[in-house]
């Protein structure tokens, strides 16, 4: 007890907690902590040891600390039923049966009054056995995955079908016994499983959609009735197989020995063996073929369900009127767009006059690309490179500031003859 619950070896705390309860006027804040105390103690002991269901007796005894139990469990008991965190068994099980399929709703569809009544007899004990709801769901999910694990011994449209024998194998995750068979209920009385026998055998059909008629139909039955079928001739045919088994052994064993006339015996009873053996094996493989065409029939009803379902949406969604409106939209999303397209161009604004000034800078800067390609170059390709050095000198000399040097040389001739 100590790992649920932490305040268990606190005596002055436990002592509160074991006393009765006072009114709930007195101290509303008070009351209403020792009541989830209780019920969440409750809750975790029955999530650790996988219990179900609980009474009276069985809570003084796991909560009996010091010698001592709890003076308050009957007031828990009632208001865990009125907040919906437990229900007595009985009407658990009477809730899943009905439409509201959980118990608060089952508890608001009947009234206040009943459970003012529900009320009464917690305290005058008619009610025994109480579910604790939280715990029951995960527990019966818990069976459900393990079901789900199974292989199918046979597997329909919207539903399985088990043997009892796998039905237990899965309720066997459960370690509380008393709650194995109540988890088992849970799920008859929310038709997740239907209870079916036949030929002295007890089968269940799991459901796996919510839409699916949650009962035994003559297709159950036949399948079911072809599957067993199946597994007795099976069983007779390894039957007789061992008896001809045997026959050939025998017949071997008196041939060594040489007794040929008991050896003969014991091979016409062997021929016979083979022989029924070979009609048993035919009408396995009638059956079988007759099972694997209910099951094709299954698929096809399935597949044509779905093809009807998809007709059906596309209609809702399809019509001949369609394609006009197709038309006429596209139509008017063409007219639109031209319309866009006129106005965007007419609030566009053009600059005539820049236009006149870039042409004009365009045929001058023409002009200058034509004059640079008919200037010579003075660039000899693959000459000499003292002669392109001395070309290059001349074609940087700058000849606008230098003197005629002719006019220059006749001046000083001149001078010289006027000084003699």
């Amino acid at each position: 007890m100590d790992a649920l619950c932490a305040e268990w070896e606190d005596d002055q705390r436990m002592n509160a907690l074991f006393a009765p309860v006072r009114s709930k006027q007195v101290n509303p804040e008070s009351w209403q902590s020792k009541i989830n105390f209780w019920l969440n103690l409750i809750e975790k002991w029955c999530d650790a040891n996988e219990v179900a269901m609980v009474d009276l007796s069985l809570l003084k005894k796991i909560f009996t600390r010091n010698g001592k139990s709890p003076h308050c469990l009957e007031d828990v008991l009632q208001e865990g039923v009125k907040s919906g965190d437990l229900a007595p068994s009985d009407a658990f099980l009477q809730s899943l049966s009905s439409a509201h399929q959980t118990w608060g709703a089952w508890m608001v569809g009947l009234g206040t009054g009943a459970i003012k009544k529900v009320g009464s007899n917690l305290l005058g004990y008619s009610a025994s056995n109480f579910t604790v709801i939280k715990t029951t769901n995960k527990l019966r999910a818990k069976v459900e995955k393990e079901l789900s694990l199974h292989e199918n011994y046979i597997s329909c449209r919207h539903s399985v079908i088990l043997t009892e024998e796998q039905i237990n194998a899965a309720l066997g995750i459960v370690n509380h016994d008393g709650s194995r068979n109540y988890i088992l209920q849970v799920l008859l009385a929310d038709k997740k499983l239907i209870q079916f026998t036949t030929d002295n055998r007890t089968f269940y059909k799991l459901t796996t959609d919510k839409n699916t008629k949650k009962e035994f139909d003559e297709i159950d039955r036949g399948l079911i009735r072809l599957k067993t079928s199946i597994e007795h001739l099976e069983l007779r045919s390894k039957q007789i197989e061992e008896r001809h088994n045997k026959e050939t052994s025998e017949v071997k064993r008196l041939m060594k020995e040489g007794k040929r006339t008991s050896a003969k015996a014991c091979l016409r009873k062997a021929k016979r063996f083979e022989a029924q053996n070979s009609k048993v094996l035919e009408q396995v493989l009638g059956l079988e073929t007759l099972f694997d065409e209910l099951m094709s029939a299954e698929s096809n009803k399935m597949l044509l369900d779905t093809y009807q379902t998809g007709l059906q949406t596309l209609k809702t969604m399809v019509n001949p009127d369609m394609l006009e409106k197709a038309d006429n939209t596209m139509s008017e999303l063409v007219e639109l767009i031209d319309l866009n397209n006129e106005i965007a161009d007419g609030l566009t604004i053009k600059d005539d006059s820049r236009d006149e000034e870039l042409d004009k800078e365009l045929e001058m800067l023409a002009k200058e690309s034509d004059e640079n390609i008919k200037t010579p170059s003075t660039k000899i390709e693959g000459g000499d490179p003292l002669i392109q050095n001395a070309l290059n000198q001349l074609d940087d000399l700058n000849l606008d500031d230098l003197d005629p040097l002719i006019a220059t040389q006749a001046t000083d001739a001149k001078n010289k003859v006027h000084a003699s």
